[in-house]
């Protein structure tokens, strides 16, 4: 067996051993231009990048220029707010997202990046009727980071503006609005197109349309023969109109057929089912990847995304967000956490 020389190193090994021979400050300096997701993957390599990754100077690159500022907005005093060091600091704001401006905004970071995100809640928007009880009530919910949501009892103009400075946000990023908000018990939003904007003011603006109906987002169910998905009631509504044709296409005099038969029958029509009821986009949308239908949060909370939008940074504008439903018909029992803003990545 030939004994190994330093010639059958990897470069990895090379790589590793030229970082062992730089001053810390060096290396400091190196992981101050990378990320906080890539400061911890390094960290878990070698001790030279451990030892590095601790430092205050690191984690305090990857905080907001104003983060001081910012946490002064806080409705917790300075005083309740201490921490060992700036990565404990990062991760609190990244963890435990404060409330501000008299908790009319939610301030985070986004733990990879170290971006900023915000969540306008319900009573910094501009909602038609918001302050008529007949139409809008405001109630607090134990599962809310708000004091107070807003309640749809009954409006046929269905109209929720947003607005938040771009100065606010991080520069050079992509951004998208979601609107948050709970669906379960309402009504009058079923398969009912609603019209979602986001864009500068005095600039182009992106339109798409969206569905806020709960029967796509919470009572979907998938087949065994990965055809997609398809709402509970519609289901129910096929199984009726297909087992009605069944029956009613028997001979006069024949037995009423049993259930094996009827099993077949469904499982020979299964590929009709989601064939006639998959969602369509509507023509000339401008739909997302992320399709124009809510999606489960971890936090109880559906989400919807109401636009994207690239803040290039330098100028401090004013990002306009809207959602709109003026068809006439009565709607009841959408819930309102707020419009979140957040980075969002290209797939």
């Amino acid at each position: 067996m030939e004994s190994s020389t330093i010639d059958d190193r990897s470069p990895e090994s090379d790589v590793f051993l030229v970082f062992s021979s730089l001053p810390e400050g060096s290396v400091v300096e190196i992981l101050k231009r990378t990320t906080p997701r890539d400061a911890c993957r390094l960290s878990t390599l070698a001790s030279v990048f451990r030892s590095a990754a601790e430092s205050d100077a690191v984690w305090k690159s990857f905080l907001p220029p104003d983060y001081k500022e910012i946490i002064d907005r806080s409705l917790e005093s300075s005083s309740q707010r201490h921490f060992s060091s700036k990565k404990e600091l990062f991760f609190s704001l990244c963890d435990s997202p404060l409330l501000i401006d008299g908790g009319r905004k939610s301030f985070w970071l986004e733990k990879k990046s170290g971006k900023k995100c915000y969540m306008l809640a319900a009573r910094e928007l501009g909602i038609v009727w918001g302050d008529t009880p007949e139409y809008w009530t405001w109630p607090s919910l134990p599962e809310s980071r708000f004091s107070e949501v807003a309640f749809l009892n009954d409006v046929c103009w269905f109209d929720v503006k947003g607005k938040i400075d771009t100065g606010m946000l991080s520069s050079r990023t992509k951004y998208a609005a979601y609107l948050v908000f709970d669906s379960r018990d309402s009504y009058g939003f079923e398969e009912v197109e609603v019209k979602s904007s986001v864009g500068i003011l005095g600039d182009e603006i992106t339109e798409k349309i969206i569905y806020l109906d709960k029967e796509t987002s919470e009572e979907e169910v998938e087949d065994e023969a990965g055809y997609g998905y398809v709402s509970i009631e519609k289901v129910r509504s096929w199984m009726n109109d297909t087992l009605t044709e069944l029956y009613t296409s028997q001979e006069p005099g024949k037995e009423l057929l049993g259930f094996e038969d009827v099993s077949a029958w469904m499982n020979n029509n299964l590929s009709q089912l989601h064939s006639s009821h998959e969602p369509q986009a509507p023509e000339d949308s401008t739909e997302s990847s992320d399709g124009p239908y809510p999606k489960k949060r971890g936090d109880r909370w559906l989400e919807i995304e109401l636009g994207e939008f690239f803040n290039g940074g330098g100028e401090n504008l004013e990002l306009q967000i809207s959602i709109t439903q003026h068809d006439g018909h009565w709607k009841h029992g959408l819930i309102i956490e707020g419009i979140e803003i957040r980075p969002k990545e290209d797939l």
